[in-house]
């Protein structure tokens, strides 16, 4: 859990949109699978709405309740509360009543396993939720090593903008070792400044693929984005669909 979740839900839209394509891919696959599916990190309902407004039951997992929260509202709004149910839950235990056909983990929510044994455990409890034949579809950064050797202790700093008219300054310090990137929040609400944090760990095209494989899943196809393209060595994103 990161605590920036539970602090800033509604900012989160404003700093985190997704990659291209991102909404529209993971909602095709559930209208091929027919339904339902399980979505974790479902957050504050960025791909999950528009997944139960084309029709697609949704059952979607997170560990902050203050996400749940944006996205419950938003599903009323969205007049799709009755496909969309919203449960607070750890994506490395996460048990079903029935096994379904897909499992989805969008924009990078799997990075929120920063140990070896998390990311193993999110793998197993998703090759349990699935059906034989099932598919589980997820996205993650391709990592530049390169990138991250040089800027192994220091801190990069940007500023984010977002809709309400103010900025998020971040402060990224990467760790090659532990694999991690953490990056350190700052924003003005209401008068006050606010701080938080999220730890992300990366993994890389090899190591997803051995996890995977270890898990019990065969990689039917690796994107290099959302939109289709085809993983080459300029690639930023790694997309898996891999099946149970």
């Amino acid at each position: 859990m990161n605590d920036y979740y539970s602090q800033a839900p509604e900012l989160y839209d404003e700093t985190a949109r997704g990659i291209p394509g991102d909404v529209e891919f993971y909602r095709d696959l559930a209208l091929a699978s027919g339904g339902p599916v399980v979505e974790l990190g479902v957050g504050t309902g960025r791909v999950a709405i528009p997944t139960a407004q084309a029709g697609i039951e949704v059952i979607g997992i997170d560990i902050a309740p203050e996400m749940l929260e944006v996205a419950r509202a938003r599903a009323e709004a969205a007049g799709v509360a009755s496909r969309l149910q919203l449960v607070a839950g750890d994506m490395r235990s996460f048990v079903l009543d029935a096994p379904v056909r897909l499992v989805t983990i969008p924009f990078r929510a799997f990075l929120h396993n920063v140990e070896d044994a998390d990311q193993r455990a999110t793998l197993a409890a998703c090759h349990r939720a699935l059906r034989p034949g099932g598919r589980l579809a997820l996205n993650v950064f391709n990592p530049d090593l390169g990138i991250i050797e040089r800027w192994a202790g220091k801190s990069a700093r940007h500023y984010e903008p977002f809709d309400a008219g103010g900025r998020v300054e971040a402060h990224h310090d990467f760790r090659p070792q532990a694999r991690t990137v953490t990056s350190k929040l700052r924003w003005r609400e209401g008068g006050a400044t606010l701080r938080g944090a999220l730890t992300l760990r990366y993994v890389t095209r090899e190591e997803m693929e051995r996890l995977l494989g270890e898990a019990g899943f065969t990689v039917e196809a690796l994107y290099g984005d959302c939109l289709g393209a085809p993983f080459g060595a300029s690639s930023t994103e790694l997309v898996f669909v891999a099946r149970r």
